[in-house]
């Protein structure tokens, strides 16, 4: 394969034709999990507006980005500086900088009150006050209307109900991460970020027209993804493959430093609700078969794996890899 499958998302969101989506989502989910769609309903205009808060947001002084960093977070929002991520130790920390941007929840919020880990109000630069908030949010918001369409196409594809997973995402850990990988010298070697899989349920991506992004291929090698425009990039992360019990897979990927201009991306991550409980569909396991994985809540799963790769959060560094990584691909 040189090339992600390309599916049209329009039939499954119209309703006309749902189950033909759903077998498509089912063939990319089973082969490589990572597919390109079309027909998403994500404005264009909106993409733009929240890829140029992006450009903003990093141009900003060092030390104005580092009064919101992540480290100062009790939910896991802010600014990452370069080099203090780590998704393959054996690699090294990654080049790139972000800004995760977490849901925003006050408080009053239940799981707030509650002090329910990876819940609180997000961290906003101040300078871009407010129009940066108010894109960001929009985009979010958008990203997690194209979730819900997808997930009910993976529904259907498991032979489930199409609203099977509704009630896991009702209050979902979704996060928007804004990503910045400054130009390096021609013949550096050093990688943006080092191949890893996602941790949660889908990641939805917009990317630049730089390139750099590269899929495992199950033959070996690597796969240079390339889109057509206004297309968004999904993938499946971790927590999908262990809900089908490896029906579905989750792939490695990586991103190459840039060595013509600066590289820009939105990944927004979706992760089903802190309390939501993980275990494999029951159309997934054969007959008298023990699931792979046991049981194991969405929150809790998620929080070991930013544990296992954050520097503020003690992330190992010592070229083990963490307990909890699981690098799933055929």
């Amino acid at each position: 394969m040189e090339a992600l499958p390309l599916i049209d998302l329009r039939p499954l969101r119209d309703g006309s034709d749902p189950r033909a989506v759903a077998g498509a989502l089912d063939a990319a989910c089973t082969d490589l999990g990572f597919f390109v769609v079309t027909g998403h309903g994500l404005d264009p205009d909106l993409r733009a507006a929240t890829m140029e808060q992006a450009r903003r947001f990093f141009a900003l002084p060092f030390e104005e980005k580092m009064e919101i960093a992540i480290a100062k977070s009790p939910c896991h929002s802010g600014y990452v500086p370069p080099k203090t991520e780590t998704l393959d130790p054996t690699v090294g920390a990654d080049g790139k900088e972000a800004f995760d941007i977490t849901t925003d929840r006050a408080a009053d919020h239940p799981e707030v009150i509650a002090g329910t880990p990876l819940h609180g109000p997000a961290q906003w630069p101040a300078s871009l006050m407010p129009d940066f908030k108010s894109v960001a949010d929009e985009y979010a918001k958008a990203c997690l209307d194209i979730n819900a369409h997808l997930m009910r196409g993976l529904a259907l594809a498991l032979g489930l109900d199409a609203d099977a997973f509704v009630s896991m995402f009702t209050d979902p850990l979704g996060s928007l991460r804004m990503l910045h990988y400054p130009p390096v010298p021609v013949g550096d070697t050093a990688l943006g970020i080092a191949p890893h899989t996602d941790y949660g349920s889908l990641t939805l991506l917009a990317q630049d027209d730089i390139g750099g992004l590269q899929v495992a291929a199950r033959g070996g090698g690597w796969i240079d993804v390339v889109t057509p425009p206004d297309a968004l990039i999904v993938n499946l992360g971790d927590m999908i493959a262990r809900w089908t019990n490896h029906r579905y897979v989750s792939t490695r990927h990586r991103v190459l430093n840039p060595t013509h201009g600066h590289r820009y991306s939105l990944p927004y991550f979706v992760t089903p609700d802190y309390h939501a409980v993980i275990e494999a569909i029951p159309t997934c396991v054969e007959p008298g078969a023990e699931p792979i994985h046991p049981p194991i809540g969405a929150g809790e799963y998620l929080q070991s794996r930013f544990e296992a790769t954050h520097a503020y959060l003690g992330a190992p560094t010592d070229g083990q890899i963490d307990k909890h990584t699981v690098f799933v691909s055929k």
